[in-house]
């Protein structure tokens, strides 16, 4: 087994989201709402020279899944999702179930509140190395933050700043959809989340930061300051870019 496991998020927005996880056998791609070139070249920045991969999807909304088929065409991938969520992908999938072997890795799938069919988060572990990736939720329970405790990697969404949501441009019915229990994870609701769930040990991701509700700088103010009030020890905190995604980082296993 490789000593050394490798994550880097791709892009991370609602312009399109897909994270890469990689050991020196096997490469995992988490959701892919992007273009084949852009995974490719992410890829060669890695040194990766892997022809195989699979992809896990945690639910059908386009920017975690409209790059499937082209996907799938470029490249040997093996698609794995819930049931519901395959019904509504136009690619051949694999039943994801809620714990399963890739390779060296071990994956667990956890069910999420989000309108979509059957959507998840995911833990990813290998070895002693452990990963969770949370977005699009609109709440979330003790399952959830119990299962992420001890991940080296905490990637959780953030989506919006609660006064700029309800004071922006969308329409009433959107901001309702978004603040609800089946939407998305405001600042202040991922502080809570990382509360119960990061350690001294973990490297906080805020992703899915909404373009047109949150900014980078306001996102990690609002969590560092809950977090501190809370005193909260982690190891480090930043934002996943949609254009750039975030750098390499490296794990030991």
């Amino acid at each position: 087994m490789s000593n050394t496991l490798g994550f880097t998020i791709v892009s991370s927005g609602s312009k399109g989201n897909s994270t890469l996880v990689w050991d020196e056998d096997d490469s995992i791609i988490v959701d892919f709402g992007i273009s084949v070139k852009r995974l490719k070249n992410r890829i060669r920045e890695t040194g990766r020279t892997h022809d195989r991969f699979s992809v896990l999807v945690s639910h059908e909304h386009s920017d975690h899944s409209s790059g499937l088929q082209s996907l799938s065409k470029a490249l040997d991938v093996d698609i794995y999702t819930r049931k519901a969520t395959s019904e509504a992908l136009p690619v051949r999938c694999y039943e994801l179930k809620d714990s399963m072997l890739i390779g060296n890795f071990r994956i667990t799938a956890i069910s999420v509140s989000h309108d979509a069919a059957d959507p998840v988060a995911f833990i990813i572990e290998h070895g002693s190395a452990k990963i969770g990736i949370v977005s699009d939720l609109g709440t979330f329970d003790q399952r959830l933050s119990d299962a992420l405790e001890g991940s080296e990697i905490l990637a959780v969404e953030a989506n919006h700043d609660e006064q700029m949501l309800m004071g922006g441009r969308y329409p009433g019915f959107l901001k309702s959809r978004i603040a609800g229990k089946f939407g998305h994870l405001s600042n202040s609701q991922s502080a809570q989340l990382l509360s119960e769930a990061a350690s001294p040990e973990s490297s906080i991701i805020l992703t899915h930061l909404s373009q047109e509700n949150n900014r980078p700088d306001l996102a990690l103010e609002t969590v560092r300051k809950h977090l501190s009030s809370w005193n909260i020890r982690y190891r480090s905190i930043s934002c996943a870019s949609q254009d750039s995604g975030t750098p390499a980082m490296f794990l030991s296993t």
